[in-house]
């Protein structure tokens, strides 16, 4: 028994011991994001805590394409990577000459300050690697450059395939939103130092005397003044530039509908032919083939939207789709719709035909050379003149006299008998004053 009773005190002692020789060791080397933060000081790249994610992944995570070590070489985003690569192949190819190994080079110059800008790196070893670091940091760069060059000088790049996924005209609209989305995510950021370095090494193309490297990633973000070098990466031009009120608003969100056009004195009218969608400007009747919705032709479209993107370059169904999408607001534009022969439903009700024109907003690209945009440009114009605009008050007023004092019978006669009133008791006053001045005038 004592025997047991030295051993168990034996251990409790070694376990105390261990206890104070861990804690002495913990006091010893400090605080290990104090350590960080002394040798790269604050770290803009950083992955957001799981609890914060919980509930929202997708919104913290990208889904198309990975920027930075992250959320590299994650199976769904894999698909991306071979255009990255053929992002990297045409920026290098389209540069002064520099082999690959320069901007590589040159990039390994700063990298224990690229390494920095990420929090938790020395935890993943995959990355401590600096060749493989510098690698992912001119890829990644690369593809960023070319997708955002595309946008800005697209008449410059003439290395692409038209039919290209990503990089041809119809492929960059498919796409641009996911990937613009992708590259707003704090953890999916690549350090400024990056794209500065690649861009005035190899970026002939995209500079000019008036196109700086940091005027050229302020426009594409921000769409505002340029931010400067100060910024960190992407997202935190995205921020300078919101919070500086210098980003562009998209002007084009709110459109009229086809009610609101009717106000404005316009028609519709059904043609046959996409080829027939036409605004006159004279008569005020805008010309649309008919649209048949139903449970059967609404796959039918979206396989159509579908293959019009990847085969054809004018976009004419969808840009036709996304001028409905337009002009269908609520029930009430259905209603006008139908009422002249462009929407043929086979739905249910008229919510039923805004929640399917709403599935095909999703998948529809407005192409700024089709005659669908070029006739709504012109409708737009054409309610900004100023007679139009007034007779669109006259109508509105007539609609609301109608809506609240003519839309049934009884009302009409409350309305007929307090003007009556109204007119008669003008008359009495009338006769009253008359009569008096002439009694005054007789007393006199």
């Amino acid at each position: 028994m004592e025997e047991e009773e030295e051993e168990e005190e034996t251990q409790k002692e070694m376990e105390e011991e261990e206890a104070r020789s861990e804690l002495e060791l913990s006091l010893e080397q400090g605080d290990p994001y104090l350590e960080l933060e002394r040798r790269h000081g604050m770290q803009p790249i950083f992955k957001i805590p799981t609890y914060v994610k919980e509930g929202n992944v997708k919104a913290y995570e990208p889904q198309m394409v990975s920027i930075g070590p992250y959320h590299h070489a994650k199976p769904h985003l894999i698909p991306m990577e071979v255009h990255k690569r053929r992002a990297l192949l045409h920026f290098v190819q389209r540069s002064s000459g520099e082999p690959i190994q320069s901007y590589k080079s040159k990039l390994m110059e700063d990298v224990r300050q690229l390494k920095g800008s990420y929090a938790q790196l020395d935890d993943e070893e995959a990355w401590q690697d600096d060749n493989k670091f510098i690698e992912l940091m001119m890829l990644d760069g690369c593809f960023i450059i070319e997708f955002m060059a595309f946008a800005s000088v697209q008449d410059r790049f003439n290395d692409y395939a038209r039919s290209d996924p990503i990089f041809g005209y119809n492929g960059y609209l498919v796409n641009r939103g996911f990937v613009r989305r992708d590259l707003m995510l704090v953890e999916n950021q690549l350090p400024y130092l990056v794209l500065s370095t690649l861009i005035t090494m190899g970026g002939r193309m995209i500079l000019t005397p008036e196109i700086t490297v940091d005027a050229f990633l302020s426009a594409f973000i921000s769409g505002g003044e340029n931010q400067g070098p100060c910024c960190h990466h992407i997202l935190d031009i995205h921020l300078k530039g919101e919070l500086g009120g210098q980003r562009e608003r998209n002007k084009t969100e709110l459109r009229y509908s086809a009610s609101d056009f009717c106000q404005f004195g316009i028609q519709f009218k059904s043609v046959k032919s996409y080829e027939s969608i036409k605004f006159d400007t004279y008569s005020a009747i805008l010309n649309l083939p008919s649209i048949d919705i139903g449970e059967i032709s609404v796959p039918t479209f979206l396989n159509m939207l579908a293959f019009e993107r990847h085969i054809h370059g004018d976009l004419k169904l969808n840009s036709y789709i996304r001028l409905i999408d337009i002009l269908v607001q609520s029930a009430k534009d259905v209603r006008v719709l139908q009422s002249q022969g462009i929407i043929v439903s086979y739905l249910g009700s008229d919510e039923a035909v805004v929640e399917v024109i709403k599935m095909f907003r999703k998948e529809a690209l407005f192409g700024t050379l089709s005659q669908s945009y070029v006739q709504l440009k012109q409708m737009e114009k054409y309610c900004e003149r100023r007679t139009i605009k007034w007779r669109r008050m006259i109508r509105v007023w007539i609609s609301y006299l109608h809506d609240y004092y003519f839309s049934n019978p009884w009302t009409i006669i409350s309305v007929v008998a307090a003007a009556i009133l109204l007119v008669l008791t003008v008359i009495q006053a009338v006769y009253a004053v008359r009569s008096s001045n002439s009694n005054s005038s007789k007393s006199i």
